[in-house]
């Protein structure tokens, strides 16, 4: 089944390596096909111990889009991932964990088919920014670099307000999880650190609507400005 990723699940580097720590085996996670979901935005509503900042999340917002990839995936890998994120079921199958499963309609950079996907969204979270750490953030954008997103995107990404943090640490069992680990597995995830993103610098007009995305994302390859003159419709990047 098709999975969209826009997170810390972007770094295919990072899967392998939570996977390698905790006894998984690594989703496939290339190649991965850039995409756009539509009607939604990303934040960061999310505290996690173990990345002690800000995670990842995406919320209903008409006209807005979030970027990420496209990955074909079995049900055992996204069960991997199910772990990664902290996503849990009780006895009745009631999500209850940091993040659920839900269905998506996410179309291809640059076509105009949808095609339906599974992709993670927070239960219960603040309604507040909280500043990611950089070194997550540089995790994310590298993601994006990898699989071709649109460098507006990634300057959109870098826009965020972030707190310098460290390294994850070795405590938890998902990207959100706070307990202890047990005793048969007391070794956590040490996952290297991301080589700092260089900034990038730009007029950053956006507009929520997917042909400007996909409009840059054609422009980026040939390197030419990002600007665009919709100053009404500019994201405001701050206490979300």
């Amino acid at each position: 089944m098709w999975y969209f990723a826009y997170g810390s699940n972007l770094n295919s580097r990072a899967v392998a390596e939570w996977c390698r720590h905790y006894g998984y085996r690594a989703p496939a996670m290339r190649p991965g096909k850039p995409a756009v979901l539509d009607n939604y935005r990303l934040s960061f509503p999310i505290f996690s111990e173990y990345w002690a900042g800000g995670i990842g999340d995406i919320v209903y917002d008409p006209g807005k889009y979030v970027m990420g990839a496209l990955f074909d995936l079995s049900e055992n890998e996204l069960n991997v991932l199910d772990a990664k994120v902290n996503r849990k079921l009780d006895s009745n199958s009631k999500e209850i964990g940091t993040y659920k499963r839900i269905e998506v309609k996410v179309s291809n950079l640059g076509k105009s088919d949808s095609i339906s996907a599974i992709t993670y969204q927070g239960i219960s979270v603040e309604r507040y920014h909280i500043p990611p750490t950089q070194h997550y953030m540089d995790l994310v954008i590298q993601g994006a670099y990898s699989f071709g997103l649109s460098m507006m995107w990634i300057a959109y990404l870098q826009s965020f307000p972030l707190q310098q943090g460290w390294k994850p640490r070795p405590r938890g069992t998902g990207d959100a999880a706070s307990k202890l680990l047990s005793h048969s597995n007391p070794t956590g995830l040490a996952a290297e650190a991301a080589s700092p993103v260089v900034g990038f610098c730009a007029l950053l007009l956006c507009h929520p609507a997917r042909r400007d995305v996909i409009g840059f994302a054609l422009l980026d390859r040939q390197f030419l400005p990002l600007f665009h003159a919709a100053p009404q419709d500019a994201e405001a990047h701050t206490g979300r």
